[in-house]
């Protein structure tokens, strides 16, 4: 059963050398993300999303300077080492040049395989929340599928004449007659694999020890509980309400990058608040959405956005920073209305341990409630994203769904009920 890594590399860029990193991701974007000659990143066939950003240099909430960060992510079939091996193999000269940028790199050698194998897996970071929408489909799973859709759609647009008046079975036997006829789906005679419930059963019996450990020790519990949250409300008096302005000409550079007409992506980072309560507070909350995650939001919707791929947190600078990336359906700004309207508390328990945050009490009161104060914040931490590379660039995440479910309906026998539903979906 497939699953899906998220490969995180990160390092800081050497002094004077960040417009030679920029200039190297232009000339990505310009010779074209998909074929050009540094990184071709279709040749990768393991990778769903993949981006460049370079973080200018900043400080972070102590006021201490932070150098500038080159990161290199990929949203990936596992397994990693298979990934890696593809990296390296496909891109690793075009890796090589642009990691030579940064800080701890290999000096005075030519290109070296090992090297960069080892560099990568040296800068590879922890993800503290890896969240996947579409789980469980590979890369090929996800093309072949909109592929079958689009084809049964023009069998049966030419077939109009001859299904006229037909019934919803009958139609759906010529639709099967056809699609077991076509060599160029033989791969759609058998079902896609499913999730090995197995792996869905180990996480309800931890959950189920998690429950009964929290029944026992539920009269300890409780003064601690009632302790923390007493501090957390203390913290959020007694800080400081930081409110910025919208930079147009920032998010129209941000806005103008938004190219394709089914997804967009989002990165950004901020400073994490001082202090060991908003840290360790934050580190749990991530850590415990890290573990719901898979089973919890497993069915596309990211506490209840329906349009998220993929996403995920990185806690850097010996947590001092965060970083967020995402890769979602439609353009930057509907997603945030998202944020606003779907998941404001959800989501506010993750950002209100961030600089600039619009205030919160108990951290989900408040926060995304002042639409403008959270617009703002999220427009002024996110960042262009540099080189971003999609496989499937045509393919929602609703999309993704219907087209298995289409998959699905070509096995085993409906009535007439069922297969009009099934065709509904075409």
């Amino acid at each position: 059963m497939t699953k899906h890594g998220a490969l995180s590399v990160l390092a800081h860029i050497k002094p004077g050398m960040k417009q030679d990193a920029i200039a190297l991701c232009e000339q990505i974007v310009a010779e074209d993300v998909e074929t050009n000659s540094i990184i071709p990143f279709k040749k990768i066939t393991s990778i769903h999303f993949a981006r460049f950003v370079v973080f200018n240099e900043s400080t972070d909430a102590l006021g201490n300077n932070v150098a500038p960060y080159l990161i290199f992510t990929t949203n990936y079939d596992q397994p990693y080492k298979n990934h890696l091996e593809e990296l390296v193999t496909v891109a690793g000269d075009g890796l090589w040049k642009m990691f030579s940028f940064c800080e701890d790199f290999p000096e005075n050698i030519a290109y070296n395989r090992e090297a960069l194998r080892r560099y990568l897996e040296l800068k590879t970071v922890e993800n503290a929340v890896f969240y996947v929408g579409i789980g469980h489909r590979t890369v090929l799973q996800v093309r072949q599928e909109n592929e079958l859709r689009d084809q049964i759609e023009s069998f049966i647009d030419s077939q109009q004449s001859a299904l006229r008046d037909k019934g919803p079975v009958y139609i759906r036997k010529k639709v099967i007659e056809f699609v077991h006829n076509n060599p160029t789906l033989s791969w759609a005679k058998k079902r896609a694999p499913k999730p090995f419930i197995l792996s869905e059963l180990g996480f309800y019996i931890k959950l189920a020890f998690v429950c009964i450990a929290l029944v026992v020790l539920l009269p300890l519990i409780i003064p601690f509980v009632i302790a923390w949250l007493f501090l957390i409300l203390l913290t959020e008096i007694t800080e400081k309400n930081v409110s910025y302005e919208l930079d147009k000409n920032h998010i129209r550079e941000l806005v103008e990058r938004e190219t394709s007409p089914v997804q967009a992506q989002f990165s950004a980072m901020g400073n994490i608040k001082p202090g060991v309560i908003r840290l360790k507070t934050m580190m749990f909350l991530l850590n415990m959405t890290n573990f719901l995650a898979p089973y919890i939001y497993s069915k596309g919707k990211l506490s209840g956005i329906p349009t998220v791929h993929f996403a995920r947190w990185v806690i850097v600078n010996d947590g001092k920073q965060m970083i967020f990336l995402s890769n979602f359906d439609g353009n930057s700004e509907s997603y945030l209305r998202d944020f606003i309207n779907i998941a404001g508390k959800q989501l506010s328990l993750m950002f209100c341990h961030t600089v600039g945050y619009p205030k919160t009490r108990l951290m989900i009161y408040g926060g995304a409630d002042d639409a403008n104060g959270f617009m703002n914040w999220a427009r002024k931490f996110q960042t262009i994203t540099n080189v971003w590379y999609t496989a499937n660039k045509e393919v929602s995440v609703k999309n993704i769904f219907n087209n298995s479910k289409i998959r699905d309906g070509l096995y085993g026998s409906m009535n007439e009920k069922e297969a009009a539903h099934w065709l509904s979906l075409l």
